[in-house]
């Protein structure tokens, strides 16, 4: 595995953070739908992967990639494939106006007038749900009954979900999506409901490889999607997109994983009322700057944070919405008997992440101090028991870059 059940010494292969970048036009299929490719990636190379909201009008988009060196390299090769598998693919290329993508995909000729819709409709709504532009390419006015070629242009993330709904219009006629009726362009000017997800419950409702948000949209047979993540706020938000009656049905799902997640961590009444259990001034309120803190703990306890093959950490970083890793190369001075963690977030991130850290390591504060949450950095007042934690800088949220993260 990439990491063993005991915490390495500095200098063996731990947890390091590691700039790369990747063509801007191929973010939307290096994400995937839903956000299904890139869970993929991580869970496959066992590398966690954050892609820069925007390329600043550069051909490439910075990302970075956190893990092991080994789980590094075996997240680029699953990068690179997944690039030439696009570039190399039927209907790709770029039309060269500001990144924009073109795709063409084939429509069964049997299918063509459903996608087109009468004098149009079906076609004309697509292209406005999804923002892109769609052309279907045929010889003439009369039907021929051969397949027609749909081509797709804009921008390549809307380029692909504007596919994925095209096919959903063609499924639907054959009963395999569960709308309970075939009027789609009916249900193309249904309803769009935003539901904030907690950032730890954001994994659990995707599921592995996507499977519970599949199985969600299948129940309640809408489509969800994760909006951008800003890298501040204390939540994501998930877009329902569908029928009202079906929508609302999809936000019960949601909100009953959440539900059941908060309660089995142990922690779901202290979120519902704005409190963090052991924490008397935590509130739910502005999430605040990011922030950066090193935390110490006994080198014998490292194991216990990381886990096998890193899931521990992941785990952590997952339910509270912070990024904690391992400092690779800590300063001289420091105690050889210790191992120093990085913790960046806003202050209610770094505070959740430093208490599941204690969890465990097995520590357990009471009648502990409230942490400071102003722009400055945290205060370390630490318990006599608690590892020690000390003041780092500061990073404020217009100057952090904005990560998109899955």
């Amino acid at each position: 595995s990439a990491f063993p059940d005991f915490c390495p010494s500095p200098n063996d292969d731990a947890v390091i953070t590691e700039d790369y970048k990747v063509p801007d036009r191929m973010v939307g299929f290096i994400i995937g739908r839903g956000g299904e490719q890139i869970t993929r990636i991580q869970l496959e190379s066992g590398c966690k992967i954050q892609i820069a909201a925007d390329s600043g009008g550069l051909m490439e988009r910075p990302c970075s990639l956190t893990g092991t060196p080994e789980s590094i390299e075996q997240a680029k090769r699953l990068l690179v494939q997944i690039v030439d598998r696009c570039r190399n693919g039927p209907g790709f290329h770029s039309d060269g106006e500001g990144g924009a993508s073109v795709q063409e995909m084939l429509i069964p000729a049997s299918k063509v007038g459903l996608v087109i819709g009468r004098g149009g409709d079906t076609i004309k709504q697509l292209q406005e749900r999804a923002g892109v532009k769609m052309m279907m390419i045929q010889d003439g006015p009369m039907p021929t009954g051969a397949d027609k070629p749909l081509r797709i242009s804009g921008d390549p993330y809307k380029v692909q979900a504007a596919r994925e709904l095209v096919l959903e219009v063609i499924r639907e006629k054959d009963g395999d999506f569960r709308a309970g009726r075939n009027d789609f362009s009916a249900r193309l000017g249904g309803a769009n409901l935003d539901v904030p997800v907690p950032r730890f419950a954001v994994g659990i409702v995707i599921g592995r490889n996507g499977e519970m948000i599949k199985k969600i949209q299948n129940d309640a047979g809408v489509r969800i999607q994760f909006k951008a993540d800003d890298g501040i706020s204390p939540e994501r938000v998930a877009m329902v997109m569908g029928q009202p009656d079906r929508c609302q049905h999809a936000v019960h799902l949601i909100n009953e994983l959440i539900q059941t997640a908060q309660e089995r961590d142990g922690f779901g009444s202290a979120l519902r009322s704005g409190r963090v259990r052991g924490r008397s001034d935590w509130t739910m309120g502005s999430p605040g700057p990011l922030q950066e803190v090193t935390y110490t703990i006994p080198a014998d306890k490292c194991g216990l944070v990381i886990g096998k093959g890193g899931e521990t950490i992941k785990s952590i970083n997952q339910q509270s919405g912070a990024h904690v890793e391992l400092q690779r190369n800590p300063p001289p001075s420091t105690d050889p008997n210790t191992r120093v963690f990085t913790i960046r977030g806003t202050a209610q991130q770094m505070d959740l992440a430093r208490q599941l850290i204690d969890d465990k390591i097995g520590v357990r504060e009471t009648n502990a101090p409230p942490y400071s949450q102003s722009t400055e950095a945290l205060a370390s007042v630490p318990s006599p028991r608690a590892p020690r934690r000390t003041r780092s800088k500061t990073h404020t949220g217009s100057s952090a870059q904005r990560l998109t993260s899955f």
